[in-house]
């Protein structure tokens, strides 16, 4: 079974040769002139797995982002156990980074959250942010 090592909202993430690079982090308050809008957000995560886990093993991901009064995005996806590099000490847990940036609908000003689900809710992590008008 998969661990979350890590989850984390920013405002720019992007995966490179393993590293995730990540570019304010701990989005918490998004500032607007006006709504509906489209804001840009990214999602990094980092998965591990013990050596009980045999590489290729299916996991579904999904990551949804809930407004104040509805869903307004979800996305799924499914990815494999990655295998152990052979240089890799044996009782380190392999990982699998992930780096999604996604254009997030918000249709009004309010709370919001995002959340993070592996394998039908066998681990699941949420941020909570809102979105304001921003003052002139």
């Amino acid at each position: 079974m998969p661990e979350l090592d890590y989850m984390v909202l920013a405002d720019y993430v992007r995966q490179d040769h393993g590293v995730i690079h990540i570019m304010g982090a701990g989005v918490d308050t998004i500032t607007t002139q006006a709504v509906p809008t489209v804001v840009n957000l990214g999602v990094a995560a980092r998965m591990s797995f013990d050596t009980t886990e045999q590489p290729g093993e299916e996991h579904s991901l999904k990551v949804s982002f809930i407004g104040p009064d509805q869903p307004v995005f979800d996305a799924s996806a499914t990815f494999h156990t990655p295998p152990r590099p052979p240089e890799v000490p044996e009782h380190w847990r392999t990982g699998l980074g992930l780096a999604l940036q996604i254009p997030v609908p918000v249709p009004q000003f309010g709370d919001y959250s995002c959340t993070l689900s592996i394998d039908g809710g066998s681990i699941v992590k949420s941020y909570e942010f809102r979105v304001v008008r921003r003052q002139a």
